[in-house]
Protein backbone atom coordinates (compact mmCIF):
# COMPACT_ATOMS: atom_id res chain seq x y z
CA UNK A 1 0.00 0.00 0.00
CA UNK A 2 1.65 3.03 -1.22
CA UNK A 3 -0.39 5.54 0.42
CA UNK A 4 1.60 4.33 4.04
CA UNK A 5 4.62 5.95 3.11
CA UNK A 6 2.46 9.20 3.61
CA UNK A 7 3.29 8.66 7.28
CA UNK A 8 7.00 8.39 7.15
CA UNK A 9 9.31 10.76 7.82
CA UNK A 10 12.98 10.13 6.83
CA UNK A 11 16.57 10.67 7.87
CA UNK A 12 19.25 9.79 5.14
CA UNK A 13 23.24 9.73 4.52
CA UNK A 14 25.39 11.55 1.92
CA UNK A 15 25.75 14.95 0.86
CA UNK A 16 23.45 14.42 -2.53
CA UNK A 17 20.91 12.46 -3.63
CA UNK A 18 22.62 9.53 -3.88
CA UNK A 19 21.21 6.03 -4.35
CA UNK A 20 20.04 5.36 -0.75
CA UNK A 21 17.92 8.75 -0.95
CA UNK A 22 16.72 7.81 -4.41
CA UNK A 23 15.36 4.06 -3.72
CA UNK A 24 13.84 5.59 -0.45
CA UNK A 25 12.14 8.56 -2.40
CA UNK A 26 10.69 5.74 -4.84
CA UNK A 27 10.23 2.65 -3.06
CA UNK A 28 8.66 4.36 -0.12
CA UNK A 29 7.08 7.55 -0.90
CA UNK A 30 8.00 9.43 2.36
CA UNK A 31 6.52 12.92 3.22
CA UNK A 32 9.71 14.01 4.40
CA UNK A 33 13.20 14.10 5.56
CA UNK A 34 14.59 15.15 7.99
CA UNK A 35 18.27 16.71 7.30
CA UNK A 36 21.41 16.10 9.61
CA UNK A 37 24.89 17.40 10.22
CA UNK A 38 25.86 14.64 8.47
CA UNK A 39 24.31 15.96 4.98
CA UNK A 40 25.63 19.14 5.41
CA UNK A 41 29.00 19.89 4.33
CA UNK A 42 28.38 23.65 2.86
CA UNK A 43 26.16 26.21 2.37
CA UNK A 44 25.35 25.74 -1.27
CA UNK A 45 26.27 21.79 -1.06
CA UNK A 46 22.97 22.18 1.26
CA UNK A 47 20.86 24.21 -1.20
CA UNK A 48 21.73 22.13 -4.10
CA UNK A 49 20.95 18.73 -2.37
CA UNK A 50 17.65 20.23 -1.49
CA UNK A 51 16.84 21.34 -4.26
CA UNK A 52 17.98 17.91 -6.18
CA UNK A 53 16.20 16.18 -3.59
CA UNK A 54 13.16 17.73 -4.53
CA UNK A 55 13.12 17.49 -8.25
CA UNK A 56 13.53 13.57 -8.08
CA UNK A 57 10.48 13.63 -5.33
CA UNK A 58 8.54 16.07 -8.04
CA UNK A 59 8.96 13.46 -10.90
CA UNK A 60 8.58 10.57 -8.61
CA UNK A 61 6.00 11.78 -6.61
CA UNK A 62 4.03 14.59 -8.37
CA UNK A 63 4.67 16.91 -5.12
CA UNK A 64 7.57 18.42 -2.58
CA UNK A 65 8.90 16.51 -0.28
CA UNK A 66 8.52 18.09 3.26
CA UNK A 67 12.14 19.15 4.61
CA UNK A 68 12.51 18.98 8.47
CA UNK A 69 15.43 19.82 10.70
CA UNK A 70 16.18 20.17 14.39
CA UNK A 71 17.49 24.00 14.53
CA UNK A 72 16.66 24.71 18.20
CA UNK A 73 20.27 26.58 19.20
CA UNK A 74 22.57 26.10 21.83
CA UNK A 75 23.80 22.11 21.50
CA UNK A 76 21.18 21.52 19.51
CA UNK A 77 21.19 22.78 15.92
CA UNK A 78 22.49 21.87 12.53
CA UNK A 79 23.21 24.44 10.45
CA UNK A 80 25.92 25.97 12.79
CA UNK A 81 29.14 26.83 11.27
CA UNK A 82 27.87 27.18 7.60
CA UNK A 83 24.74 29.78 8.54
CA UNK A 84 24.00 31.52 11.77
CA UNK A 85 24.78 30.29 15.01
CA UNK A 86 21.92 30.58 17.50
CA UNK A 87 21.60 31.10 21.32
CA UNK A 88 20.13 28.29 23.50
CA UNK A 89 17.00 28.49 24.84
CA UNK A 90 18.35 29.18 28.25
CA UNK A 91 20.67 31.89 26.90
CA UNK A 92 17.70 33.37 25.07
CA UNK A 93 15.24 33.24 28.41
CA UNK A 94 17.85 35.76 29.86
CA UNK A 95 17.53 37.90 27.30
CA UNK A 96 13.79 38.29 27.23
CA UNK A 97 11.14 37.72 24.31
CA UNK A 98 12.56 40.74 22.05
CA UNK A 99 15.88 38.81 21.64
CA UNK A 100 13.46 35.71 21.03
CA UNK A 101 11.85 37.33 18.06
CA UNK A 102 15.46 38.72 16.50
CA UNK A 103 16.63 34.99 16.58
CA UNK A 104 13.94 33.42 15.53
CA UNK A 105 13.37 35.43 12.51
CA UNK A 106 17.24 35.01 11.71
CA UNK A 107 16.47 31.25 12.11
CA UNK A 108 13.81 31.68 9.77
CA UNK A 109 15.67 33.21 6.92
CA UNK A 110 18.42 30.42 7.12
CA UNK A 111 15.58 27.96 6.81
CA UNK A 112 13.70 29.59 4.02
CA UNK A 113 17.51 29.94 2.27
CA UNK A 114 17.93 26.30 1.95
CA UNK A 115 14.02 25.26 1.47
CA UNK A 116 13.65 23.36 4.91
CA UNK A 117 9.93 24.36 5.73
CA UNK A 118 9.56 22.75 9.42
CA UNK A 119 11.49 23.23 12.27
CA UNK A 120 11.73 20.72 15.05
CA UNK A 121 11.32 24.01 17.61
CA UNK A 122 10.77 25.17 20.10
CA UNK A 123 10.85 23.00 23.17
CA UNK A 124 8.35 23.37 25.47
CA UNK A 125 10.11 21.55 28.51
CA UNK A 126 9.80 23.17 31.71
CA UNK A 127 12.23 22.47 33.95
CA UNK A 128 11.57 23.32 37.52
CA UNK A 129 15.04 22.30 39.00
CA UNK A 130 17.67 22.77 36.42
CA UNK A 131 21.09 21.46 38.24
CA UNK A 132 21.91 19.34 36.00
CA UNK A 133 19.15 17.70 33.98
CA UNK A 134 19.45 16.90 30.43
CA UNK A 135 17.21 19.47 28.96
CA UNK A 136 18.13 22.40 30.69
CA UNK A 137 19.65 24.32 28.57
CA UNK A 138 17.41 23.54 25.91
CA UNK A 139 14.64 24.85 27.80
CA UNK A 140 13.19 28.57 28.12
CA UNK A 141 12.44 28.31 32.02
CA UNK A 142 11.31 26.99 34.90
CA UNK A 143 7.92 27.90 34.74
CA UNK A 144 4.40 27.50 32.73
CA UNK A 145 4.30 31.35 32.27
CA UNK A 146 8.13 31.75 31.25
CA UNK A 147 8.00 28.95 29.17
CA UNK A 148 4.48 29.90 27.28
CA UNK A 149 5.13 33.36 26.33
CA UNK A 150 9.00 32.90 25.17
CA UNK A 151 7.62 29.33 23.51
CA UNK A 152 4.28 31.39 21.83
CA UNK A 153 6.76 34.14 20.42
CA UNK A 154 9.58 31.59 18.69
CA UNK A 155 6.04 30.24 17.38
CA UNK A 156 4.73 33.08 15.85
CA UNK A 157 7.54 34.25 14.31
CA UNK A 158 8.58 31.42 12.47
CA UNK A 159 5.28 30.84 11.30
CA UNK A 160 4.72 34.31 10.43
CA UNK A 161 7.92 33.83 8.04
CA UNK A 162 6.60 30.86 6.67
CA UNK A 163 8.44 28.04 8.79
CA UNK A 164 6.19 25.71 10.74
CA UNK A 165 7.03 25.78 14.17
CA UNK A 166 7.12 21.83 15.91
CA UNK A 167 5.97 22.11 19.70
CA UNK A 168 8.22 19.58 21.62
CA UNK A 169 8.49 17.36 23.48
CA UNK A 170 4.60 17.13 24.61
CA UNK A 171 3.38 16.62 26.95
CA UNK A 172 6.85 17.48 28.75
CA UNK A 173 10.02 15.64 29.47
CA UNK A 174 11.16 18.51 32.45
CA UNK A 175 10.19 16.10 35.38
CA UNK A 176 11.89 12.87 33.42
CA UNK A 177 14.99 11.78 34.78
CA UNK A 178 16.47 10.01 32.03
CA UNK A 179 17.02 10.92 28.23
CA UNK A 180 14.91 8.75 25.92
CA UNK A 181 17.80 8.56 23.60
CA UNK A 182 19.22 6.19 25.40
CA UNK A 183 17.18 4.69 28.03
CA UNK A 184 12.71 4.45 28.21
CA UNK A 185 12.08 7.20 31.21
CA UNK A 186 9.45 6.64 33.68
CA UNK A 187 8.00 9.50 35.47
CA UNK A 188 6.51 7.83 37.88
CA UNK A 189 6.01 10.35 41.39
CA UNK A 190 4.33 12.46 38.80
CA UNK A 191 0.84 13.95 40.18
CA UNK A 192 -2.13 14.93 37.60
CA UNK A 193 -1.65 18.69 38.93
CA UNK A 194 1.90 18.29 38.26
CA UNK A 195 0.90 16.79 34.72
CA UNK A 196 -1.64 19.61 34.31
CA UNK A 197 1.27 22.48 34.75
CA UNK A 198 3.49 20.92 31.95
CA UNK A 199 0.58 20.90 29.69
CA UNK A 200 0.65 24.79 29.82
CA UNK A 201 2.58 25.78 27.35
CA UNK A 202 1.76 23.41 24.92
CA UNK A 203 -1.92 24.67 25.34
CA UNK A 204 -0.48 28.39 24.42
CA UNK A 205 1.32 26.55 20.93
CA UNK A 206 -1.73 25.27 20.54
CA UNK A 207 -3.82 28.87 21.05
CA UNK A 208 -0.62 30.54 19.29
CA UNK A 209 -1.69 27.72 16.20
CA UNK A 210 1.34 26.07 16.03
CA UNK A 211 1.12 23.73 13.00
CA UNK A 212 3.31 20.76 14.50
CA UNK A 213 4.35 18.81 17.98
CA UNK A 214 6.18 16.21 18.73
CA UNK A 215 5.78 13.50 21.18
CA UNK A 216 8.00 12.61 24.44
CA UNK A 217 9.00 9.07 24.29
CA UNK A 218 8.57 9.12 28.21
CA UNK A 219 5.85 7.35 29.90
CA UNK A 220 3.48 9.34 32.35
CA UNK A 221 2.25 7.06 35.30
CA UNK A 222 -0.32 9.59 36.51
CA UNK A 223 -2.15 9.80 33.36
CA UNK A 224 -1.20 6.00 31.67
CA UNK A 225 1.17 3.63 33.40
CA UNK A 226 1.20 0.94 30.43
CA UNK A 227 2.63 3.35 27.57
CA UNK A 228 4.63 6.04 26.42
CA UNK A 229 3.50 9.00 25.45
CA UNK A 230 3.76 8.49 21.70
CA UNK A 231 1.97 5.85 21.61
CA UNK A 232 -1.03 6.60 24.25
CA UNK A 233 -4.10 6.88 23.53
CA UNK A 234 -5.14 9.00 26.64
CA UNK A 235 -2.29 11.49 26.12
CA UNK A 236 -2.29 11.89 22.20
CA UNK A 237 -5.69 11.46 21.54
CA UNK A 238 -7.62 12.83 24.85
CA UNK A 239 -5.83 15.14 25.81
CA UNK A 240 -3.70 16.27 23.21
CA UNK A 241 -6.04 16.50 20.34
CA UNK A 242 -9.94 16.12 22.12
CA UNK A 243 -9.05 18.49 25.20
CA UNK A 244 -6.73 20.65 24.15
CA UNK A 245 -8.08 21.28 20.57
CA UNK A 246 -4.87 20.90 18.71
CA UNK A 247 -5.57 19.89 14.97
CA UNK A 248 -2.24 20.00 13.46
CA UNK A 249 0.41 17.39 12.59
CA UNK A 250 1.90 14.94 15.55
CA UNK A 251 5.20 14.06 14.88
CA UNK A 252 6.58 10.80 17.00
CA UNK A 253 10.07 11.58 18.37
CA UNK A 254 12.37 9.70 16.47
CA UNK A 255 11.66 5.74 16.50
CA UNK A 256 15.36 4.62 16.29
CA UNK A 257 15.57 6.40 19.95
CA UNK A 258 16.01 3.23 22.25
CA UNK A 259 12.92 4.06 24.37
CA UNK A 260 11.11 3.04 21.43
CA UNK A 261 13.59 1.13 19.39
CA UNK A 262 14.35 -1.23 22.37
CA UNK A 263 11.25 -2.18 23.51
CA UNK A 264 8.51 -2.25 20.19
CA UNK A 265 8.42 -3.91 17.20
CA UNK A 266 7.58 -2.10 13.56
CA UNK A 267 3.83 -4.01 13.71
CA UNK A 268 3.44 -2.79 17.29
CA UNK A 269 4.73 1.42 16.59
CA UNK A 270 2.64 1.31 13.45
CA UNK A 271 -0.89 0.25 15.00
CA UNK A 272 -0.63 2.22 18.34
CA UNK A 273 1.03 5.28 16.36
CA UNK A 274 -2.16 5.76 14.27
CA UNK A 275 -4.48 4.48 16.88
CA UNK A 276 -3.44 7.50 18.66
CA UNK A 277 -3.60 9.63 16.19
CA UNK A 278 0.20 10.04 15.08
CA UNK A 279 0.59 11.64 11.30
CA UNK A 280 4.27 11.16 10.93
CA UNK A 281 6.79 8.73 12.45
CA UNK A 282 10.60 9.44 12.69
CA UNK A 283 13.41 7.30 10.73
CA UNK A 284 15.87 9.23 11.71
CA UNK A 285 19.07 7.56 12.33
CA UNK A 286 18.92 3.45 10.62
CA UNK A 287 17.87 2.97 7.50
CA UNK A 288 17.68 -0.50 7.50
CA UNK A 289 14.61 -0.14 10.06
CA UNK A 290 12.76 2.08 6.86
CA UNK A 291 11.87 -0.46 5.03
CA UNK A 292 10.55 -2.55 8.50
CA UNK A 293 8.18 0.35 9.55
CA UNK A 294 6.84 1.28 5.85
CA UNK A 295 5.75 -2.81 5.28
CA UNK A 296 4.54 -2.71 9.40
CA UNK A 297 2.52 0.41 7.84
CA UNK A 298 1.32 -0.96 5.16
CA UNK A 299 0.01 -4.29 6.75
CA UNK A 300 -1.77 -2.79 9.72
CA UNK A 301 -3.91 -0.33 7.33
CA UNK A 302 -4.52 -3.62 4.97
CA UNK A 303 -5.89 -5.46 7.68
CA UNK A 304 -7.38 -3.41 9.88
CA UNK A 305 -10.67 -1.30 8.77
CA UNK A 306 -10.90 0.99 11.52
CA UNK A 307 -7.16 2.52 11.16
CA UNK A 308 -8.26 3.55 7.74
CA UNK A 309 -10.30 6.27 9.29
CA UNK A 310 -7.41 7.48 11.54
CA UNK A 311 -5.11 6.86 8.96
CA UNK A 312 -8.01 9.54 6.30
CA UNK A 313 -7.98 11.77 9.18
CA UNK A 314 -4.16 11.98 9.44
CA UNK A 315 -3.99 12.19 5.51
CA UNK A 316 -6.35 15.66 5.87
CA UNK A 317 -4.21 16.85 8.50
CA UNK A 318 -1.29 16.83 6.31
CA UNK A 319 -2.67 18.24 3.21
CA UNK A 320 -3.18 20.78 5.10
CA UNK A 321 0.38 21.30 6.01
CA UNK A 322 1.43 21.05 2.51
CA UNK A 323 -0.99 23.42 1.43
CA UNK A 324 0.41 25.74 3.71
CA UNK A 325 3.92 25.66 2.25
CA UNK A 326 2.98 25.18 -1.48
CA UNK A 327 0.78 28.06 -1.46
CA UNK A 328 3.67 30.22 -1.17
CA UNK A 329 3.97 31.13 2.19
Amino acid sequence: MSEAGIHLFIGFKGLSPDEELRRFIKEYRPAGAVLFKRNIESREQLKALVASAQALAMEELGHPLLFAIDQEGGSVQRLAVHFNSLPSAQSLAEEGPESVARWAAICAGDLREIGVRINFAPVLDIVADPGSHFMTSRSFGSTPEQVSELGTVWIETLQAKGISATAKHFPGLGRASLDPHHFAPVIADEREEDFRLDLVPFGAAVKAGVHCMMTSHAVYRSVDPARPATFSNEICRVWLRERMGFGGVLFADDLDMAAIAENYSPEESARLGLECSIDFFLLCQKSENIEPMYRALSDQLKGDSSLQDFHRDSVQRIERLRHFHESGN
